[in-house]
């Protein structure tokens, strides 16, 4: 078998995200099952299309490129299979711009200083033009696709209600995201780095929606915890923020962006890792967290409950003093090793390609039938 992975965030191998992380395991993991998985670069050409079996594309939040994608595909005669990678957001500039309203202009400067709700009323209104069209390519990707991957059943269902098709669900296949241990090794130790022996740690990038500051400040007056935060984006005016106040703090470590493979080591040291997000699904950082033994804090919004049960804290991103609570809380409490047996057994990369890989199969009608595996059956799928 051939697929063609495309990812229609053009950027997602420049600026790295949840995504761009999904499409490189999950075509690791299908090569180790026999898959041959090319990543397309750019625009799709339907000289380049005839070799495969089918086309898979991943991400319907930037559609304007996606449906380029989809409608190549389409004219080229190939199967489609689509990662939506999708969660309902309309929440998230309203309560980012509340948790940070001013800085990026000086018109939102301007318009912070008299109230968050100016700033967000401008900037939805501003964003409306836009926000239609892709709304419009993304429920026509939704339409022309053959096979839906969402990550979780909370997905799918958010994609019937936003885009009022209920009819999405009979071609649907959960498949999770997954995490890797990252085993540590003495080498990979960060050279010069020094650390306390325990510590809350946030894995990803500085900015608004990834709630460092609202962290920060929900542990402003316990400087004896020790914060660690790793992630690119210190050189934004959110970062800066960030550091400013982790400066104010004391205790606060800002590491940057950390190699892949050092990463094992930050989190096999950290007690608690705490993700007080506005947009997750579920967050792969928590996941790989989870997956080293850390007590994990996940926010409310997303397809949290699927993935973590009771095995995690839970607090509201917009809240300074919900994730305060579920922080302290998570720091208090024992490591139970609970949340990362779920992940070892259930969120793997592997199981994540051996479902993505029976989706194909039922795609092609090579004989898979849609059994336990398919969306309907509840946690047997999981």
């Amino acid at each position: 078998m051939r697929v063609l992975f495309v990812n229609s965030r053009r950027e997602w191998q420049l600026e790295w995200g949840g995504d761009s992380t999904q499409v490189v395991q999950t075509r690791r993991a299908l090569e180790r099952l026999g898959v041959c998985v090319d990543v397309a670069e750019g625009e799709l050409r339907l000289s380049d299309l005839a070799a495969y079996d089918l086309v898979h594309v991943f991400n319907i939040q930037t559609a304007l490129t996606g449906l380029r994608d989809v409608l190549a595909a389409k004219e080229a005669g190939n199967p489609i299979a689509l990662s939506p990678i999708y969660w309902d957001m309309r929440h998230l500039e309203r309560d980012a711009t509340k948790l940070f309203p001013r800085g990026w202009s000086l018109m939102a400067d301007l318009l912070g200083r008299l109230h968050w709700r100016a700033l967000y009323t401008a900037r939805t209104l501003k964003a409306a033009p836009r926000r239609r069209r892709v709304h419009r390519a993304a429920k026509q990707m939704l339409a022309l696709a053959d096979v839906l991957l969402p990550n979780s059943y909370a997905e799918m269902e958010a994609l019937v209600w936003t885009f009022n098709a209920a009819s999405l669900r009979q071609k649907a296949f959960v498949v999770p995201n997954a995490a890797d241990v990252l085993p540590p090794q003495p080498s990979d130790r960060p050279a010069g780095l020094r650390l306390p022996g325990e510590y809350v740690l946030e894995v990803g990038r500085l900015e608004p929606t990834k709630g460092q500051m609202a962290l920060l400040q929900a542990l402003a007056d316990v400087p004896s915890i020790p914060l660690v935060f790793v992630g690119r984006g210190q050189e934004t005016v959110y970062g800066r923020e960030c550091v400013r106040l982790g400066s104010i703090r004391g205790n606060t470590f800002f590491l940057g962006e950390i190699p892949r493979h050092q990463l094992g080591y930050i989190y096999e040291c950290a007690k608690v890792h705490a993700l007080p997000s506005l947009r997750e699904s579920p967050g792969l950082a928590t996941l790989e967290a989870a997956a080293h033994g850390a007590n994990c804090v996940v926010s409310i919004h997303g397809p949290v409950l699927e993935y973590f049960g009771q095995d995690a804290w839970y607090c509201d991103p917009s809240d300074i003093r919900s994730i305060r609570s579920a922080v302290l809380a998570a720091w208090a409490a024992p490591r139970t090793g609970n949340l990362r047996q779920k992940v070892l057994t259930r969120f793997t990369w592997h199981k994540a390609a051996e479902m993505t890989l029976a989706a194909y199969r039922w795609l092609l009608g090579l004989g898979d039938s849609r059994d336990d595996r398919a969306l309907g059956h509840g946690d047997a799928a999981w």
